[in-house]
């Protein structure tokens, strides 16, 4: 097993730990206890590995400490709150040499001072800070305060002698506390009057509820028996009533087939479910470089080959470090654009698995490797954009960018696209020669008519470089450390890779997938409507939708708006959150839009394109044939027309034309049923067998008579 920063394990007793640190040299890991306030604690990695062999602790794959919330959706004491830890943070940090001095008790005290001193905070609130820093996966997003679990949302408030809820003004009626025999009162009441076909209002059901739950009866003096209210103080109000009904009593099934009838609720309401190298000395992780740029191939569309679509953008994410390629994006999207960049960064910090498997190509992570970065450096193109620097800010990732026009200050991912040319270009058709697509006068074909690649089949190349990169190019240029000369270590990216966690101070920092995607892809709103989720034109489903009923509710009360987390190079899945912000749930394709799975936003718009304009072209020949039809009608209706007129009996008044419909018809099914039978019969006939005629019969028998002569 590999150990990472911020893996969670459980002991036996429930207890759950996070690892913060792990120092390679003296194999001793920091840890915190996730249920407790008290600071990290070293354990020896080799008692650690002891127990997880022997079972007594066991890895957790996920994480519900870290919470995962966008920018967007915080508001502004969230966002401050935040913001004044993280700066205590910040200055904490950079008090100490190391960051391992973070764990070790004398080193941290005098840290602490320094830090209580110039943000005139106590021991105690610099200590909370910080262990809601570490448990948080020392991200910035880890130190949001939890006014989510404020409120006991969706608990019950305990019954007692004092009224629950806003005191009321001016006297008025306040209600009682609605306890377990009042809200049986209203389930009577509401199965009663609400729940039939007599479609009484809610108001009137209350009303018929208080009649026959809260009524003294009195008798006056003319022997008359007459129904008076309890005392207003003793009564349920209306607007209880009403908060119960749609709290927790109400079944929408249930209400409209009591009331509109089951064919109603079928028909109408039930779900329809479709040197660039410096600062890297620390090691593995430290430092990601990313660039893109316009690839010297022309690729043609994957639902029509015939079609050109030009020449896609590749996204390049390099550990520096070690030179391994750590995360690619493809796309059409423009050069430099905020979505292609979070893409390939959300891909470097994820599994490839599942990705690679899907274009038939099967890895383990340790041949294309991903970790959390402590920093990115990019030029000003990609990760010019406040909200990218919030979005990765609160994966704790310092974004670091390089002057204009100084393409050297990144030579390690240049030197990456290079080698990709180097490699694919000889093979591919369409590949641009010489920097220039188009054909010269006297030369040959235009390079472009040879395109045959679609941007899947593209992928596929790329990643088979990328996985050669990592595994098997030999680095010449590389100047190997003391220590790597020591162990033998080859110049091949995946072996720099694993010596940088094995000896230097750069750690593996991993985060739970849903967070890193919520924070670095692109999100826009979506709707969920009877038929699924709509989104981008597309419509989606999941489990989770169809256990909590979100479709059926959808049309019985109709669509509302979710937030949408999505990969632009891929709409087979989003992620989504409900109105609550919980989430994100996963969402994938309907399978009846099955043919578009694996497509992304512009590769679909195209074939949605395409299929209009072969319905534009189908519509105009419909016309034209309809036109055609209209004629044809036309001429069959005037030709029986004159014939009618030309055998109409003009002595018969209206009355008698009108009399006996029912025996003509009668005598016109009969004389179509003789008419049918007639031409049956003639049927047979010509289907009956000739029998042979032999035509030299005539002459035989002049022969015989000529012979008796």
């Amino acid at each position: 097993m590999k150990l990472a920063e911020n893996m969670l394990f459980k002991y036996g007793s429930g207890k759950v730990i996070r690892v913060l640190y792990i120092n390679q040299i003296t194999s001793i890991i920091y840890v915190i206890d996730m249920d407790s306030n008290r600071w990290s604690y070293p354990i020896f990695k080799e008692d650690f590995l002891t127990a997880y062999k022997d079972k007594e602790i066991i890895e957790l794959n996920e994480d519900n400490y870290i919470r995962a919330v966008s920018e967007e959706e915080l508001n502004k004491l969230e966002k401050q709150k935040r913001d004044q830890a993280w700066e205590t943070i910040t200055f904490f940090k950079n008090k100490l040499a190391d960051e391992e001095r973070m764990f070790i008790s004398k080193y941290r005290q005098k840290a602490m001072k320094e830090t209580m001193s110039i943000f005139n905070i106590s021991y105690n609130g610099l200590k909370n800070i910080l262990i809601k820093y570490f448990k948080g996966g020392q991200t910035k997003s880890g130190l949001l305060p939890n006014y989510f679990r404020c409120g006991a949302r969706g608990k019950e408030r305990k019954v007692g002698e004092r009224k629950r809820g806003r005191p009321r003004k001016n006297g008025e009626n306040a209600g009682i506390n609605i306890d377990e025999k009042i809200m049986k009162v209203f389930k009577i009441g509401l199965n009663r009057y609400y729940y039939n076909s007599r479609k009484n209002s809610l108001k009137t059901a209350f009303e018929l509820t208080l009649k026959d739950f809260f009524v003294n009866e009195v008798i006056d003096e003319n022997g008359v028996k007459i129904p008076v209210l309890a005392d207003i103080k003793n009564l349920p109000t209306y607007e209880q009533f009403l908060y119960w009904f749609r709290k927790s009593l109400n079944d929408s099934k249930r209400e409209i087939i009591k009331r509109e009838g089951t064919r109603v609720y079928q028909q109408n309401y039930r779900a329809i479910i479709g040197s660039s190298t410096q600062d890297a000395e620390l090691g593995t992780g430290e430092v990601f470089q990313i660039d893109s740029t316009i690839f010297d191939c022309h690729l043609v569309s994957s639902f029509n080959r015939d079609i050109i679509v030009g020449r896609p953008i590749l996204f390049l994410v390099v550990d520096v470090y070690s030179r391994v390629i750590v995360g690619f994006n493809l796309t059409f999207e423009s050069l430099n654009s905020y979505s292609g960049a979070m893409v390939a960064l959300a891909n470097s910090m994820t599994s490839k698995k599942e990705l690679c498997k899907k274009y038939g190509i099967e890895i383990q992570d340790n041949e294309f490797p991903y970790c959390v970065p402590n920093r990115v450096l990019s030029d000003r193109g990609e990760l010019v954009n406040g909200y990218i620097n919030d979005a990765v800010e609160n994966l704790a990732i310092t974004i670091q960018q390089t002057a204009s026009y100084h393409a050297d200050y990144k030579g390690i991912i240049e030197q990456a696209f290079n080698q990709t040319n180097i490699k694919i270009l000889p093979f591919v058709d369409g590949a641009v020669i010489g920097g220039n697509s188009k054909r010269e006068r006297g030369e040959g074909m235009d390079y472009r008519l040879k395109s045959s690649m679609t941007i899947e089949d593209f992928t596929k190349v790329i990643i088979k470089c990328i996985l050669f990169h990592n595994n098997h190019h030999v680095l010449s240029d590389y100047i190997l450390e003391e220590s790597m000369i020591e162990n033998g270590v080859e110049k091949i990216p995946i072996r720099l890779w694993e010596h940088g966690l094995k000896y230097k101070k750069g750690q593996l920092r991993i985060l739970p997938e849903k967070v890193i995607k919520t924070h670095l892809l692109p999100s826009h709103s979506g709707l969920i409507t009877p038929k699924g989720l709509s989104f981008k034109k597309m419509l989606y489903a999941s489990k989770y939708a169809l256990e909590n009923n979100w479709f059926q509710k959808a049309r019985i009360k109709g669509n509302w708006k979710v937030k949408v987390c999505f990969n632009p190079t891929d709409l087979s899945d989003v992620l989504v959150f409900d109105e609550h912000g919980e989430g994100p749930f996963k969402f994938s394709l309907l399978e009846h839009l099955s043919m578009y799975s694996g497509k992304g936003e512009a590769e679909i718009e195209q074939i949605k394109n395409y299929e209009k304009e072969l319905e534009k072209e189908g519509k105009e020949r419909e016309l034209q044939e309809k036109m055609k039809l209209f004629i044809e009608i036309e001429d069959i209706v005037k030709e029986a027309r004159e014939k009618t007129e030309a055998e109409r009996d003009y002595s018969k008044s209206k009355t008698q034309r009108l009399k006996g419909i029912k025996e003509n018809q009668k005598n016109e099914r009969l004389l179509q049923r003789e008419k049918a039978k007639k031409e049956r019969e003639m049927i047979a006939v010509f289907d009956e067998p000739l029998e042979e005629v032999d035509e030299f019969a005539m002459f035989r028998d002049l022969e015989e008579c000529s012979d008796d002569e």
